[in-house]
């Protein structure tokens, strides 16, 4: 059986708005705040206290076939484009990620040098979390 899994890019800014983030990117976020917001739940409901960074988190892909490797490599390859923008981010005190869950099948992945490469070149992180 193949792996289960779905990717997000993640941006962490100390006072960017995510709206730019959005429009450079061309994306809608599946979630955002702006530093300095009232923190809230996802459905709105709040939390109490302020958000001290801003967050925006889009979807990039998901699957059941176990090919994580390949989605992640069609992403790095569209994000490429958008790599002077990422390094502004990064100078700026910000963070980039590839936020991956994983649903374990019985065989793994291997993220190759290239992969890695070009990932850290645009300057995006990778993050893993498995599920149960």
């Amino acid at each position: 059986m193949a792996f289960e899994y779905r990717v997000s890019i993640q941006f962490r800014h100390p006072n960017m708005d995510p709206d730019d983030i959005a429009r450079h990117l061309d994306r809608q976020p599946v979630r955002s705040w702006r530093a300095g917001e009232p923190r809230t739940r996802p459905k709105g409901q709040p939390l109490g206290g302020n958000y001290r960074e801003t967050y925006c988190a889009f979807d990039v892909g998901r699957g059941e076939d176990g090919e994580l490797a390949s989605c992640l490599l069609d992403a790095v390859t569209e994000f490429e484009a958008a790599k002077a923008f990422f390094q502004q981010i990064r100078a700026t005190g910000g963070r980039i990620n590839f936020y991956v869950t994983w649903r374990p099948g019985n065989r793994g992945e291997v993220f190759d040098i290239g992969l890695m490469s070009r990932m850290a070149e645009v300057g995006i992180d990778l993050g893993i979390e498995p599920l149960n």
